[in-house]
């Protein structure tokens, strides 16, 4: 069955939920829930944090001078932090502009089929597929090498009907 994807209409939501749920794969596995943060909300954690220990550093400068040195390292190290996740994001949405936001899988007795990136044609076989977790905006097929697969939310029905004709119902995660 083959499923078309379009994304150009809410790109970063679906991304950012899609990126999320692979960057959290093991956690939702382990409990067979979807229970994650997003993309943004990881990588603005991760920056509140770091640049929250940049000014603990400097109120305890007071006390030494390498604490100063700290809070700076602190303080840059936030910013590379974020600059790094939104150029991530602008980088992954340049390659998806110029797919036109759309690309065409392949979900039948064999895998899945993914020819998108670059004409390389990539197959996994279902015994690869580790969960297909259904969120509130995504589809997202996990499977067990860094790759993943994400779908608009329309398309739900289309996955689960694959789903349910070429593999095990149990993979599924709501």
């Amino acid at each position: 069955m083959k499923i078309d994807t379009n994304i150009t209409n809410k790109f970063f939501s679906r991304f950012d939920e899609a990126r999320g749920i692979a960057l959290h794969k093991k956690e939702i596995l382990k409990k067979r829930k979807n229970k994650s943060l997003s993309y943004s909300q990881r990588k603005l954690m991760g920056f509140i944090v770091l640049f929250g220990f940049s000014f603990i550093f400097m109120a305890l400068a007071n006390f030494h001078w390498l604490f100063l040195k700290l809070s700076f390292a602190m303080y840059i190290l936030a910013n590379v932090y974020i600059i790094h996740a939104l150029v991530t994001v602008v980088t992954i949405y340049n390659f998806r502009f110029r797919q036109d936001f759309k690309s065409e899988i392949l979900l039948d007795k064999n895998g899945i089929t993914d020819e998108s990136y670059y004409g390389i044609k990539m197959i996994f076989k279902w015994d690869k597929v580790l969960g297909i977790v259904i969120g509130k905006y995504t589809v997202t097929i996990i499977t067990d090498s860094p790759c993943y697969f994400y779908f608009d939310i329309s398309k739900k029905d289309e996955v689960l009907k694959a789903i349910n004709k070429y593999a095990d119902k149990k993979l599924i995660i709501e």
